[in-house]
C-alpha cells in the first residue's frame, strides 16, 4: 500500500521544478523560466517578477525561491492550502492581505488561492503531500 501511494504522489508531482533558483538570481540573469521534472519549461512573466520584486524587501530578494509552493493543508478539516516558509508565507501575505497564522505559515482558502493565481500564476506550484 505504501508504494502505491508514493507511486500515487509521484505522479502528482511530477510537475515540481527540478530546481529553484531565488528571485535575485532570476532578476540577475534576466532567465525568468524554471524546468520540472516532466520536462516542461515554465516562463514567469517580468510582470510577474516586477511585483514581486517591489513586494520583497532585500533579505527575502535573495531567499525567496521560485516558483512559491503552495500545498494541501490536511490538517485544516474542510480543505484548506498552505504555504510553509518565512519569505514565502510573508510575501504572499502582502500580496493577497492576509495575516500570517504564525510565522513562516500562511494558510488559504479556496477564494485566496484563485486570486493567488490571477496575481502570480507562474510564480507559484500547487504540490501534494501530506
Amino acid at each position: 500500500m505504501a508504494d502505491f501511494l508514493a507511486s500515487v504522489m509521484a505522479e502528482l508531482n511530477s510537475n515540481l521544478p527540478v530546481g529553484r533558483r531565488t528571485l535575485e538570481q532570476m532578476v540577475d540573469s534576466g532567465d525568468y523560466s524554471y524546468k520540472t521534472k516532466d520536462g516542461s519549461e515554465v516562463v514567469i512573466s517580468k510582470e510577474q517578477i516586477d511585483l514581486l520584486w517591489t513586494l520583497c524587501d532585500e533579505g527575502e530578494k535573495i531567499r525567496l525561491k521560485l516558483p512559491i509552493f503552495v500545498s494541501t493543508d490536511t490538517s485544516y478539516e474542510t480543505g484548506a492550502w498552505k504555504i510553509e516558509g518565512k519569505d514565502e508565507a510573508a510575501v504572499v501575505s502582502r500580496i493577497l492581505g492576509k495575516t500570517l497564522i504564525k510565522e513562516g505559515y500562511l494558510r488559504l482558502y479556496h477564494p485566496d488561492l484563485k486570486e493567488l493565481r490571477q496575481k502570480i500564476p507562474d510564480s507559484i506550484m500547487i504540490v501534494f503531500r501530506p
